[in-house]
């Protein structure tokens, strides 16, 4: 198809039909443009800011596995610094040698407290199983200890609700009860259960479903040993039943909700950096992330704490499924980050197999080995696997090589997979063989993505479509950062024959811990809100025509007036759908033609704007920018509109062609 170039501003010319006035917009339905993809807007989800642990994914204990203060893979201690090995880094040419400082005594019993006449030590003396070596060894010298966890920053429970409590106990020399209970942030007991405990060495598995009378959102649990002796502890779980979708080792409801309800085409996971890894050996690793979460192996990632991998890949996957999204899966491909120790090696065979074989897990029939072990999981249908990126953030000629190689085998064996590359903007990007996409990050101030809504209408095409796999303002968290990434989606839009994807990043932010300057959804133990900017992304992914439509404004749209637009025509519901941003602080009222179409006397308006662009959602005012609806009269084939300031308006008209 032809495209079809949507001009933000021109000056009317004599052929104009249309009569001029001096802000006309005109809107062509006559002229049908390139298609808007279904998949246009979707989410990357990385853990970082405690966006999994401690947030979607529901469990409420933390250092669950007491591996906490393990060092990171391929790492070493040296005076309190986790070292990375002395190894040349592949973009910069020379010897990073990268560390970070590392309390192993403090991580140890990180989300543990202990009261009583007792001591304790986390110790590899009897390992649970390999994939959690280390156990908490409990010697009570008195009656009535107690071991207990704070959860992440207090445990979120919901009163009536029934919580699955797990837990491994090898007594040493201990035999008598021992007493689990959820208890109140005001130290009341909301649900208690007693196990009674026979010494006899080896590990016993002790599990308790506990329904709490009322509702606490700091609440803790507590371990209570009735007699002296010593005793070994591990994997301790306290996880709600009810879960998004209802699924085990599932997910918060309101937390995913808020992640449903923006309509995702797709889902990216699971980064983002931690695919990397500080070292090659600290990389993400999804076959560690699949089966019982007990013999899951935890890792430290790149934001500075550790990741159970309980939101594995075959959660991802069904979460996908579940919110009716496409999946997309970054693999690493021999390289760890460049900005931390960069090392990297040549033999590609390891994460060859690696990619093929999830790839294979989540697709194949039952019949290949890894289609078995999906389907022994309880999903015997193949998973919607659409994309998958070669590495993340990695440019340069070194990568670009190292795509081509992945690239040819993975096409050939994988025809219908779309194969992401990370080479962005820069100039190596000339060094690709051939790719499917290219995935450019911004993380900018506001002004660029307000001066930069024309950056995709020349760009050429025909070599590779484009993800932008993240963006966002991140000098400010307001209204002004909302306005400034809805004017650049405007560019999107129009342009997606070329852009065929785009996702902000980060998703989400445990308000107590920010790793990020900013984030899309914010959450506590309580609550779950969107920042302004979720709802720009909300409206555009709601609002999505099926085809855009050329336009011509004789008054200026572009960064210099800061209003933009973008119109397109919904063939499902056969209307005509406008998109406005007046990023000023005056009215915008232009008179509004349109050709080639009856358009009906009334529509909708869904506005989202502020009186100031320093305002934003608050988690005690987490509704004072969202998006407003009313119905709109006086439309016709002509008509006048009034643009609030500081708005980002949406126009859904019903138009008959």
């Amino acid at each position: 198809m032809v495209k079809l170039k949507v001009m933000a501003w021109i000056m009317a010319s004599p052929a104009t039909t249309f009569s001029v006035c001096a802000q006309d917009i005109h809107i062509d339905l006559t002229q049908k443009g390139h298609e808007v993809p279904s998949g246009l807007y979707g989410v990357f989800f990385e853990e970082i800011n405690h966006a999994g642990d401690g947030g979607l994914y529901a469990e409420l204990v933390r250092n669950r596995n007491f591996e906490e203060h393990v060092l990171p893979s391929g790492m070493t201690w040296k005076d309190g610094y986790a070292v990375a090995p002395h190894s040349l880094n592949y973009e910069h040419g020379n010897y990073r040698d990268w560390k970070i400082k590392w309390n192993t005594d403090s991580l140890k019993t990180d989300g543990w407290k202990l009261t009583g006449e007792a001591s304790w030590e986390v110790t590899d003396e009897k390992p649970l199983d390999a994939a959690t070596p280390n156990a908490m060894r409990l010697h009570m010298k008195g009656k009535e200890v107690v071991l207990e966890n704070t959860g992440y920053w207090g445990m979120r429970i919901i009163g009536k609700d029934d919580y699955d409590l797990r837990f491994y106990v090898n007594p040493d020399n201990y035999a008598g009860e021992i007493e689990a209970r959820i208890v109140s942030e005001k130290g009341k007991v909301l649900a208690s259960h007693t196990f009674q405990v026979q010494k006899n060495g080896q590990w016993q598995e002790l599990k308790a479903v506990l329904r709490p009378k009322t509702t606490d959102y700091k609440a803790t649990l507590q371990l209570v040993f009735a007699e002296a002796g010593d005793i070994y502890v591990d994997y301790v779980s306290l996880f709600p039943q009810r879960t998004f979708m209802g699924r085990k080792n599932g997910m918060r409801p309101d937390v995913a909700q808020m992640i449903a309800d923006l309509k995702p085409g797709f889902v990216r996971w699971p980064g983002g950096c931690i695919v990397e890894g500080a070292t090659l050996e600290n990389r993400a690793k999804w076959k560690e992330t699949l089966g019982d979460p007990m013999k899951r192996h935890s890792e430290w990632i790149l934001w500075n704490y550790h990741c159970s991998w309980g939101f594995g890949y075959h959660e991802f996957l069904q979460f996908c499924e579940d919110i009716g999204a496409a999946a997309m899966f970054v693999a690493n491909v021999g390289l760890s980050c460049s900005v931390r120790n960069g090392d990297w090696t040549e033999d590609y065979a390891p994460y060859l197999q690696d990619i093929m074989d999830a790839i294979d897990y989540a697709t194949a029939p039952a019949s290949n080995p890894w289609g078995a072990k999906r389907a022994a999981a309880g999903h015997p249908e193949p998973f919607n696997l659409k994309y998958v990126e070669l590495g993340n953030e990695q440019v340069g000629d070194h990568y670009a090589e190292r795509y081509n190689y992945f690239y040819r085998i993975l096409k050939a064996k994988y025809p219908d997979i779309t194969f992401i590359s990370t080479l962005q903007l820069s100039p190596s990007r000339e060094k690709l063989e051939k790719a499917d996409m290219i995935d450019p990050h911004w993380y900018v101030k506001a002004d660029f993505f307000y001066e930069n809504d024309r950056l995709f209408d020349e760009m050429e095409q025909g070599k590779y479509d484009v993800y932008i796999g993240e963006y966002a303002v991140i000098t400010e968290a307001n209204m002004n950062a909302a306005l400034a990434e809805a004017a650049f989606l405007t560019g999107v839009e129009r342009n997606s024959d070329l852009v065929k994807m785009a996702s902000y990043a980060p998703l989400l932010e445990n308000h107590h811990r920010k790793d990020w300057p900013t984030n899309l959804i914010w959450f506590d133990n309580e609550k779950v809100m969107g920042r302004a900017s979720y709802y720009v992304q909300k409206m555009y992914a709601h609002n999505r025509p099926t085809y855009n439509v050329p336009f011509t404004a004789t008054a200026d749209l572009s960064a210099a007036s800061r209003r933009y637009m973008a119109a397109g025509y919904d063939e499902q519901t056969g209307e005509l759908i406008i998109k406005v941003v007046n990023a000023t602080d005056q009215d915008y009222t232009p008179v509004i033609q349109v050709k080639g179409g009856t358009l009906a006397e009334e529509g909708t308006a869904i506005s989202l704007s502020a009186s100031s662009k320093k305002e934003e959602n608050t988690m005690d005012d987490p509704c004072k920018i969202v998006p407003r609806t009313h119905t709109c009269k006086g439309i016709g084939e002509k008509f006048e509109y009034t643009f609030q300031p500081n708005s980002f308006t949406i126009l859904r008209i019903k138009a008959g062609k």
